[in-house]
């Protein structure tokens, strides 16, 4: 069994290069039972839209990669949102929507199973209150999963909230905002309150893996975590 990962930088496998920058696909083996039973496949790449993942041919990398029985997690959005970049912008509701919608049915004429999971939340306040800051991309996605009768998590909703529990301060751990010369590879430092840590992804995938376990494709995949 596969589990095809589709998607952004926040999925992305990131290398010793970018350290600490790490995709929450890339550390999901370790809340597997059995890790050796199960390849992760990461198709994910930085800066992608679903138009530019199309139109570059990494959607038809991950396709043909897609055997019966293997789960497709596919997220999208980021850069979906980015109207004033028309080589990915994608508005909600019509391209984004129909892109989705393709890739569910490629997949699943495939044997493949999908798992839509909205965009995480950017670690962005105003007035000391974290905002929503992905529009109408995770509503465009859940309206497109209902409509599919595809399984559906939102990953906003749940980053968002776990995030809204605490402050800025408390939570920058987990993004990459950090002073001058905590990293090698950051003398400078960062203030990128979008891309995770490893402690970020870790967070992540401890938000999302109870939600996976629940899928009957995945039952047996996952440790049991709290929800």
């Amino acid at each position: 069994m596969k589990i095809i990962a589709m998607g952004d930088s926040l999925m992305q496998f990131n290398d010793y290069s970018t350290f600490p920058q790490t995709g929450w696909v890339q550390v999901l083996d370790r809340f597997m039972n059995d890790p050796k039973k199960v390849r992760v496949c990461d198709y994910a790449l930085n800066g992608r839209s679903t138009k530019s993942f199309i139109d570059e041919g990494q959607y038809q990398k991950a396709l043909d990669d897609v055997e019966k029985g293997d789960v497709v997690l596919v997220s999208f959005g980021h850069n979906d949102e980015k109207h004033q970049d028309p080589s990915r912008y994608c508005p909600a509701f019509t391209t984004y929507q129909e892109n989705l919608t393709r890739f569910y049915n490629e997949i699943t004429a495939k044997g493949g199973i999908v798992i839509f999971l909205s965009s995480i939340e950017r670690l962005k306040y105003e007035d000391g209150k974290l905002t929503y800051s992905h529009l109408d991309y995770p509503k465009a996605m859940e309206e497109v999963s209902k409509k599919l009768g595809a399984y559906y998590i939102d990953l906003n909703k749940l980053t968002h909230d776990f995030y809204s529990k605490y402050s800025f301060e408390d939570n920058k751990k987990y993004v990459m905002t950090f002073p001058s010369n905590t990293y090698e590879n950051y003398p400078e430092g960062k203030e990128d309150t979008t891309h995770l840590t490893m402690l970020g992804a870790m967070n992540v995938c401890k938000l999302v893996v109870p939600y996976l376990s629940k899928i009957k494709e995945l039952s047996l995949v996952f440790k049991q975590l709290v929800s």
